[in-house]
Order: C-alpha cells, then sequence, then structure tokens
C-alpha cells in the first residue's frame, strides 16, 4: 500500500474511520475548500474502505440530476413501451444486497450542487434505518438498504446549495473536514521544488489562518491542491497566478476576495516569470 506523507495519510485514515464506525448509518461527508484534496483522500480511502477498487463506484452530483437517475425512472424501452429502470443507487445497492460479505462504497461528488431532498427522496430516512424497507416510487416493490453500502460525499461548504443544506440532511451526515494544509502541500510538491519555495507557499496558508481566524477554513479562496501541477519555481508560479489565482481573488464588477490583499503580498512570482527565490 501505498504511503502518501504524515499529514496526508492522517487526511485518509480520517475518512475511513468514519466509514468503518458511522458508514452502516450515516453519509461520510468530506467538506472543504476546492483543492483541500477531498477528491483525492476520498477515493483513495473508499478503495482502502472496501479492499477492491471495482467494489467502490464514483458519481458526480450536478443542478439537474434527478431522482430518476439516482433511484429509479421511466424509460422507453425496444417495445416503444415504457418500463422501470433502476438509477444509479438502486443498482449497486442490488449488487451489495446479493454480495453481503464485502463492502461496497458509493462515491459522489460534489454532492451539495444537485436538489438534495428531491435526489435522495426516501433515502433520507431509510439510510439511517435499514431494517425497514421503503416502497419505491415507479416500481412500487419493497427495497431494503444494503448494510454492507457505505456512501461517501464531498462537498464545497461555501457553496450556496450547501449554505441551503436543511436540518433533516445535515443530521444525517457525518463530516469530515478538509483544511488548506501547508503539510500536505509540502507532501504533494515532493522534490519538484526546492525547500525555500515550498516554506514560501506554506507561509500563505499559515498567515492567512493566522490573519483571519476561523473565517480561514471557509473563505480561503483555494486550497494546497491549486499548487498540484507546479514543476518548477519558474514560470510555473508566474503562470498559475495569471491564469488562475488571480481569477479566484479578483473578478470584473465584483469586490476583491477578503484574503487577497495578504495573498497578493506573499505571493512573490505573481510580479514577473523569471522571478527566484
Amino acid at each position: 500500500m501505498k504511503n502518501y506523507g504524515t499529514a496526508t495519510e492522517a487526511a485518509i485514515s480520517s475518512v475511513v474511520t468514519a466509514c468503518e464506525r458511522y458508514g452502516a448509518r450515516s453519509i461520510i461527508a468530506m467538506a472543504g475548500v476546492p483543492g483541500t484534496g477531498k477528491s483525492f483522500a476520498a477515493s483513495i480511502a473508499a478503495q482502502r474502505f472496501s479492499g477492491e477498487p471495482l467494489l467502490v463506484r464514483e458519481i458526480q452530483f450536478h443542478q439537474s440530476f434527478s431522482y430518476e437517475e439516482f433511484i429509479e425512472g421511466l424509460r422507453i424501452d425496444n417495445t416503444s413501451g415504457v418500463s422501470v429502470v433502476p438509477g444509479v443507487f438502486l443498482d449497486w445497492n442490488q449488487r451489495a444486497l446479493d454480495d453481503p460479505d464485502r463492502r461496497y462504497v458509493l462515491l459522489i461528488e460534489e454532492f451539495t450542487r444537485a436538489n438534495l431532498s428531491s435526489v435522495l427522496g426516501e433515502l433520507m430516512t431509510y439510510l439511517e434505518h435499514r431494517d425497514r424497507p421503503f416502497i419505491s416510487v415507479y416500481s412500487r416493490r419493497p427495497i431494503y438498504v444494503a448494510k454492507n453500502l457505505t456512501i461517501v460525499a464531498t462537498y464545497n461548504p461555501t457553496d450556496r446549495t450547501a449554505i441551503e443544506m436543511d436540518g433533516a440532511l445535515i443530521r444525517r451526515l457525518r463530516i469530515v473536514r478538509f483544511r488548506p494544509s501547508g503539510e500536505q502541500l509540502s507532501e504533494m510538491l515532493g522534490n519538484k521544488v526546492p525547500d525555500n519555495v515550498k516554506l514560501k507557499l506554506q507561509e500563505i496558508f499559515s498567515k492567512c489562518a493566522q490573519r483571519f481566524g476561523e473565517d480561514y477554513e471557509h473563505l480561503m479562496p483555494f486550497g494546497h491542491g491549486v499548487f498540484a501541477e507546479v514543476q518548477a519555481e519558474a514560470p510555473d508560479l508566474h503562470l498559475l497566478w495569471k491564469e488562475r489565482i488571480e481569477h479566484l481573488l479578483r473578478r470584473p464588477l465584483v469586490e476583491p476576495h477578503p484574503f487577497t490583499d495578504v495573498i497578493e503580498e506573499l505571493y512573490p512570482w505573481r510580479a514577473s516569470p523569471d522571478f527566484k527565490m
């Protein structure tokens, strides 16, 4: 099993532990701003928890994702008739029911982008009470949620849809927080850049955490993952600023991000593609 470094392994292990303790009753939800390694850690943790990559199914929610796609819906068949077709969840749930000795995982990216109350439907109750069946809307058959099926989800807590989550759903989540991490940044970059460059990048996160306190975790405009593609100090860090970071801080007709002045002061590569520490 590959080791990703102390801080990264700790993040992965926190998800695996949550799955083991609470996955039979709750959705294991990983919350963090973009670039905090949620998707990476979720994928690794899901595979470790299940013990087999083929027992993990990954999907992504979006604004038009529906109950019919997730639970079950009506489709026109080859005879031009209408038939009931299981959605992603019922299909994966049935595989888990047929194979009770192994752990199955459904990994949902961008969890809060969908209309969750509508998409999840009866699961809002029956994920928690798996000894009781629910009656599906279209096939009208009793369905049990498999005890060996765990749902893992990722989301950005600052998305409007996440802020609007109701209490009934939040009660069914086990939320594992993912913060921007200087330690994970160092492990991610490895020897691709000199140590003094890594220290300077880490300083961006540490100074923002000191300056903005509790707001740091939820309002930091990017996580350490924004530097994942950096291969060399120059010109990569300058191009990253011009092509990505600057646009996260300053947008036309919108007030600058509240962290902008601090980040600009701590990012010396923004001025020139030839700058080196």
